[in-house]
């Protein structure tokens, strides 16, 4: 039986809690949308994109439509008198000219667009279109029902029976999004011809796995992982719904614990390791992916404190009222130690602190070059930082010279606690790598030395715990020029002779030369202007060095 029936979700919209949920979305709708007709997207916005590299303009107008059509198809259960705005707005989407992204379907080599590509966003509108066809069903006017399927006809099922994209030999979590997006238009709106690209959309499924450490970790990043295996768990859960089969694939070891990413690399109050595109506090109550995770494999992951929360543009607001009557509580903090095998990634939680490093190599997926890089957080505090997740223009994904250039601080090993070797920063590629020395429960150690283009005898960098604070130990050999050990931070430090002061935090060295501080400016993911410090201490003229710095609360 199908869990997201009409029948199901009417239910669920007359509990007390239901109500609850959407009286705050009529709310929400009057405030925003109620007086402000659906707009044209804007095509001047549209082509910002090729023109100045700007991603935000037009995907603000266009993520705002989606969130429109997941306020409404939610208030189109609770009331019919939403049916109306609904069809307006699933009309105004069956009008526009791509489904796509402009970063997504423009074509660098013939400077023109490619209207028909299909895409994460594509996948995901066809998806929501065709779901909210097979749960409305007759409610909808005759038209709107024909308009949506002669647009998933023309958009996703001709497209992708007679091309490649991407995605198809992607394995980030383009190959799950985009998989389960097209999986899904056919199971809802195509069951017929299903059979015809199932192996298609399995495959896609299995490369997005093949891509993630058997023991859960995703390098992503918490909002990719949310992003990824949500939609990896959103096909499989409406698949074995509607055929009666539960794949074998569900009950992989990849799949138990990667089930289990978010309990165990949450850092407390909503805050997750922020490594790559990571964010640092990227908790998003709003995703209904997270109850679906239970529901589909029985796990212990719990979410949202029972808020109510506005659904966001990629939420498929239906399950988040069938879930309303869930109780769900914050995830708690796990105090033991984890060590990620293949990321090279320790995660050491203490109850005065938290700490994490990594190692790995710059070719992982969403790569900044950050090889030894780690974190301090005390308290919800974030004393020395990864930045995460930059601003995504033109250049951060299609230009190697702008990512890793000084001007995308985030992504350069300027931007993160690393050793700067004879003047030289880390680089591009798998073959700059680190290699875990030693592990024990006191400390790690990494060996650094291959994880820059310059060739040098001897760096490591040892991490070590204790009650009050962490030990960094950096050893080197084989300098020409000297090296500085940087360090990041939001908070503003103060020096004062050879001691630095990170809020609550003292930085104290076992030997100084010069310290030198730094302030950068850089917009985060969100397009906000964020300030960063770099530390700098800086040693000159330098063959060899062994220096201990104390990281004390």
């Amino acid at each position: 039986m199908y869990l997201y029936s009409y029948e199901n979700l009417l239910k669920a919209s007359k509990t007390e809690r239901g109500k609850e949920f959407c009286s705050q979305l009529e709310k929400y709708y009057k405030e925003n949308y109620e007086n402000n007709p659906v707009k044209a997207l804007s095509f001047s916005k549209f082509k910002l994109f090729h023109l100045t590299g700007n991603r935000t303009e037009y995907q603000n107008e266009y993520f705002d439509r989606r969130k429109r059509l997941n306020v409404l198809q939610v208030l189109s259960i609770y009331n019919d008198k939403y049916l109306e705005p609904l069809e307006d707005v699933i009309s105004a989407i069956c009008d526009e000219i791509t489904w796509a992204l402009p970063a997504h379907c423009y074509d660098y080599q013939t400077n023109t667009y490619k209207y028909w590509i299909i895409d994460l966003n594509a996948s995901e509108t066809a998806m929501s279109l065709a779901e909210i066809d097979f749960v409305l069903k007759d409610k909808l006017s005759p038209d709107i029902r024909k308009r949506i399927k002669y647009s998933l006809q023309e958009r996703i099922v001709d497209k992708y029976e007679t091309n490649v994209f991407g995605f198809d030999t992607m394995g980030n979590n383009w190959a799950s999004v985009c998989s389960c997006g097209v999986g899904l238009t056919y199971l809802y709106a195509f069951p017929e011809r299903f059979d015809i690209v199932k192996d298609r959309i399995f495959s896609g499924m299995e490369r997005y796995l093949s891509r993630l450490d058997k023991d859960g970790y995703c390098s992503e990043g918490y909002a990719y992982w949310i992003y990824g295996f949500g939609f990896f768990t959103l096909f499989y859960d409406v698949y074995t719904q509607l055929t009666g089969v539960r794949p074998k694939i569900l009950d992989s070891e990849v799949v138990k614990n990667t089930v289990k990413y978010a309990e165990k690399t949450i850092l407390g109050d909503g805050v997750f390791i922020p490594i790559s595109d990571g964010a640092l506090s990227n908790s998003t109550p709003e995703d209904d992916a997270m109850p679906v995770v239970n529901n589909l494999f029985g796990s212990n992951i719990k979410i949202n404190g029972g808020k109510l929360g506005i659904p966001g543009y990629k939420t498929l607001s239906f399950r988040r009222l069938y879930f309303i009557n869930q109780k769900v509580s914050v995830l708690d903090k796990v105090e033991d130690s984890l060590f990620f095998e293949k990321s090279q990634v320790l995660v050491e939680k203490r109850n005065n602190y938290i700490f994490i490093s990594k190692g790995g190599n710059n070719a992982e997926m969403h790569n900044h070059n950050d090889i030894g890089a780690f974190s301090i957080f005390k308290n919800g505090v974030q004393y020395i930082v990864d930045p995460g997740a930059g601003e995504y223009t033109q250049g951060y994904f299609n230009s190697m010279k702008i990512r890793y250039s000084e001007e995308t601080f985030v992504c350069n090993s300027l931007g993160h606690s690393v050793p700067i070797v004879d003047g030289v920063i880390q680089a591009y590629g798998k073959e700059y790598f680190a290699t875990v020395l030693d592990r024990s429960k006191d400390g790690i150690v990494y060996d650094l030395s291959s994880a820059y283009p310059k060739k040098i005898e001897k760096l490591t960098v040892g991490y070590y715990f204790s009650d009050n604070g962490v030990s960094a130990n950096y050893q080197a050999k084989g300098l020409e020029k000297g090296i500085t050990f940087r360090f990041i931070s939001f908070i503003e430090p103060k020096v004062i002779d050879n001691k630095v002061s990170i809020g609550e935090m003292t930085v104290l060295a076992s030997e100084t030369e010069k310290i030198d501080v730094k302030r950068y400016e850089f917009n985060n993911h969100q397009a906000k202007k964020t300030t960063a410090y770099a530390i700098d201490y800086i040693f000159e003229n330098k063959t060899d060095i062994n220096v201990q710095f104390d990281f004390k609360f």
